[in-house]
C-alpha cells in the first residue's frame, strides 16, 4: 500500500504515519518536515496535485484541519481554509488520481442535545469549528463520494507542546496552582490519538478491499469526562492539589461547546473487527502523556 498523509505534522497526523509504518507512506506538513514527510500548502491545488502525481498513493488521509478556539476568532478567514478549502482540493486531489480518500471529521457537527449519535443523525453544530467540518464532509462528499469520512472527538497522545492538547493544558493549569475555572458541565470523551490512528490504517485496508463502511464512520473512547474531572484525575493521580481549580460551567453557559456529543462507534467496530484488547482507556493512558508536562518537583511516581 501507497499511503499519502495530508496533515502529518499534528497529533494524530504523527501517529497516522507511525500506523502506516508497514506502508510506503509520506506526510506532507505546510512548515514541519522530517523523515517520510514533505511541505506541501493543503491549500494550494497545484501543490496537491504535484505531490500526488510524485507519489501515486493507493490511499490519502487528510488530518489538515484548524481546531484552536482562538484561531476561530482572530483568523476565522485561514481557519475556513484550513477545514474546508483544503478538505475540498485533497479530495479533489485523491479523486483525480483514483486514491481511496480518508477525511477526518469531528464529533461537533452534532449540537451534543441528543447523544448518543449514530451516523446518520442529524447535523446541527453549535459553533464555527462544527460548521466548517460539517462543510468539509459536504464538499468531500460531494468531490469523492466513495471517501471514507472518520468522526472524532477530543484527542489526547504524546504532545510536542503544551496547548497541543487540551490534556496537557489542564495539566499545566493543575500543577501552577494558579486559581482557574474549568468547565464541570459539557463531557468530552478523550480518545488516543494512536488508537484513532490504528481504525485509520484498518479503515484504509477495508477501503482497497473494497469494503463499504458506509457514509460516515464514528470512533471513539468510551469514558466521558469533563475538564474538571480530568484535573481532579491529574491531581489525584501526581499528589497535586486541585483546591485552586473551580467547578464551573463556563463553557456551556457561553453556549459555544456541544454538552454531550458522544458518538455510537457499533458499527465501525463491528466492520472492522476490532478486538477488545486494542482498546486505550483514558484512565490507564493519561498519566504517561501528563507526566513530562509537570514540574519534575511536583511529580509523584507510583
Amino acid at each position: 500500500m501507497r499511503a499519502a498523509v495530508f496533515g502529518a505534522s499534528g497529533l494524530l497526523g504523527r501517529s497516522v504515519m507511525r500506523a502506516f509504518n508497514d506502508c510506503d507512506v509520506t506526510g506532507t506538513s505546510l512548515r514541519r518536515t522530517g523523515q517520510g514527510s514533505v511541505t506541501v500548502d493543503a491549500t494550494s491545488s497545484d501543490e496537491i496535485q504535484r505531490v500526488l502525481d510524485r507519489l501515486r498513493p493507493d490511499v490519502v488521509v487528510n488530518c489538515v484541519g484548524e481546531r484552536r478556539p482562538e484561531v476561530w476568532a482572530t483568523a476565522p478567514a485561514r481557519a475556513h481554509e484550513l477545514n474546508v478549502d483544503a478538505a475540498r482540493l485533497i479530495a479533489a486531489g485523491a479523486r483525480q488520481h483514483g486514491a481511496r480518500l480518508l477525511h477526518i471529521s469531528s464529533d461537533y457537527v452534532f449540537d451534543g442535545r441528543n447523544p448518543v449519535y449514530r451516523t446518520d443523525a442529524p447535523r446541527n453544530p453549535v459553533n464555527a469549528y462544527g460548521r466548517w467540518k460539517l462543510l468539509a464532509e459536504d464538499v468531500v462528499r460531494s468531490v469523492c463520494p466513495d471517501a471514507a469520512i472518520l468522526r472524532l472527538p477530543v484527542l489526547y497522545g504524546p504532545a510536542q507542546y503544551a496547548a497541543e492538547t487540551n490534556l496537557t493544558q489542564i495539566a499545566r493549569l493543575v500543577s501552577a496552582g494558579v486559581d482557574a475555572e474549568l468547565d464541570d458541565v459539557c463531557v468530552r470523551y478523550p480518545t488516543h490519538a494512536d488508537e484513532a490512528a490504528e481504525v485509520c490504517r484498518w479503515i484504509a485496508a477495508a477501503q482497497l478491499r473494497g469494503q463499504c463502511l458506509g457514509s460516515a464512520c464514528h470512533w471513539s473512547a468510551e469514558q466521558g469526562f469533563t475538564k474538571y474531572r480530568m484535573a481532579v484525575m491529574i491531581g489525584h493521580r501526581f499528589g497535586l492539589s486541585t483546591e485552586h481549580i473551580r467547578a464551573g460551567e463556563a463553557d456551556a453557559a457561553a453556549g459555544d461547546r456541544p454538552v454531550d456529543c458522544r458518538l455510537d462507534c457499533r458499527d465501525l467496530r463491528a466492520a472492522l473487527g476490532w478486538p477488545a484488547h486494542r482498546y486505550r482507556t483514558f484512565s490507564d493512558e493519561f498519566p504517561q502523556m501528563v507526566e513530562p508536562w509537570l514540574p519534575s518537583s511536583r511529580r509523584v511516581s507510583g
